[in-house]
């Protein structure tokens, strides 16, 4: 850590895993509107916002960019999408290594930022196909890494503040969550107005806005000790913690035991049901049931802003309830979630399926890195690559699958596949959660 000084004085730093100031009082609500208020928080949702923003302009556009701008067919469409995403995975193990090597996570940060800034000027110029991809994996690559170490770097300020990794992680979320309600519109209304151009060039000022935040207006986070072997709370719960050397190893999955394997297999598994059923409502809601395109807009708005709250809810309970057993109920909800929309014909059936569909997504999204952090203390960035990876790679199956199995049995049928997903995800967690108790 460097010795530049907090730019938020008068709140000293806690202890890494130490209660705050002010005795066990001090980790109640009051106190975590009182963090939340800090200008480095204030800033830090900034960057989150601004970054959040900007990705989700770019994400969701860029498919009619490449079929309006490119010319490009739905193969090339499908085949530039892979082929990003298996590009941004490698970046982010790599990334994620060479992040808990570095003194000062906020230039990481701000490098991020700066090449995603790179990439949408890059976009607002060229319209050759395979410069395009070149520049996407470059330069949204690595820059789409910065969500991987806001998560790191969000969990060193939680601890140095003696605040709960869950709730902070879990209201962060929320500010990503509520980006893409703000992206998507902003992106097709310029779009509309002024080109493709005009869309990503404030997507860059967006990302050079975070990038700016990043090295100037956060303040310095102190690193994680080595780990002694012993476990930390509830996440040690299915097995003994490895030993963390002083020197982070190279091989991002160095040291993961059979329960963080199985829960980041699980992880896969529920995010690409989630992929899946982002793909399919579309179809599902216009094609089967006939209800309209507007419909489709209305289920997605809706089941994001159920989302927000969800996801400070589920942060503010993780520890009291159990982040292990919260992401257990989770992919049991999620299973029935999928069992009971295949049967949904009505619009007040699928209006209300929203509220499990926004409860289960809340706790995916924000409780499973936590506790990858919790089971790689000294490896922050790594357990937060980790995730975002296996974010990725579900992204990735989910529209394979998707189209596999919408093709051969139709769009209603695409739901019970997910089911079986999240029921196999399920197994998972719960199996490794059992036999943590029994060897207990």
């Amino acid at each position: 850590m460097t010795a530049e000084p907090d730019p938020t004085p008068g709140i000293p730093p806690a202890t890494p895993g130490a209660p705050p100031p002010g005795g066990p009082s001090a980790t109640g609500r009051g106190a975590r509107l009182s963090f939340l208020r800090e200008g480095a928080v204030v800033r830090l949702v900034g960057v989150t916002g601004a970054a959040g923003v900007a990705g989700a302009m770019v994400s969701t556009s860029a498919s009619l960019f490449l079929a309006d701008e490119v010319g490009a067919t739905p193969l090339m469409i499908g085949l530039f999408f892979a082929g990003r995403a298996v590009g941004e995975i490698a970046v982010d193990l790599v990334v994620g290594v060479l992040s808990d090597r570095v003194r000062d996570r906020r230039r990481l940060l701000a490098l991020c930022a700066l090449l995603s800034a790179a990439g949408g000027f890059s976009y607002s110029g060229l319209r050759d196909y395979y410069l395009l991809l070149v520049a996407g994996v470059c330069c949204f690559g690595v820059g789409s890494t910065s969500f991987a170490q806001l998560f790191a770097y969000s969990r060193q300020l939680a601890d140095t503040r003696g605040q709960g990794a869950a709730f902070f992680t879990g209201f962060l979320r929320s500010v990503t969550s509520l980006s893409w309600v703000v992206g998507p519109p902003l992106a097709f209304t310029l779009i509309a107005r002024q080109g493709f151009t005009a869309m990503y060039l404030t997507a860059a000022a967006l990302s050079l806005a975070a990038s700016a935040l990043s090295r100037w207006g956060l303040p310095p986070a102190s690193r994680p000790e080595p780990a002694d072997g012993t476990a930390r709370g509830e996440a040690a719960a299915s097995a003994p913690a490895p030993a963390a050397s002083t020197v982070p190893s190279r091989n991002p999955f160095a040291g993961l035991d059979r329960g963080t394997a199985a829960l980041l297999a699980a992880v896969v598994l529920l995010l690409t049901a989630n992929m899946m059923y982002q793909i399919n409502l579309a179809l599902f809601v216009t094609r089967d049931l006939a209800l309209g395109q507007g419909f489709v807009g209305v289920l997605l708005g809706l089941a994001a802003a159920l989302e927000i709250p969800a996801l400070v809810w589920v942060g503010a309970r993780s520890e009291r309830l159990g982040k292990r057993r919260l992401v257990v109920a989770a992919s049991a909800l999620a299973t029935v979630f999928f069992c009971l929309l295949p049967l949904a014909s009505g619009r007040a059936a699928l209006l209300l399926l929203q509220i499990p569909n926004a409860l289960w997504t809340a706790v995916v999204l924000s409780v499973p890195v936590v506790i990858l952090q919790d089971r790689l203390p000294s490896r922050l960035g790594v357990a937060s690559s980790l995730y975002s990876s296996a974010f990725k790679t579900g992204t990735l199956l989910g529209g394979l699958v998707t189209g596999t199995v919408a093709t051969w049995t139709g769009y209603t049928q695409v739901f019970w596949v997910c089911a079986a997903l999240t029921g196999l995800a399920s197994v998972l967690l719960a199996a490794r959660v059992g036999g943590a108790r029994a060897a207990g």
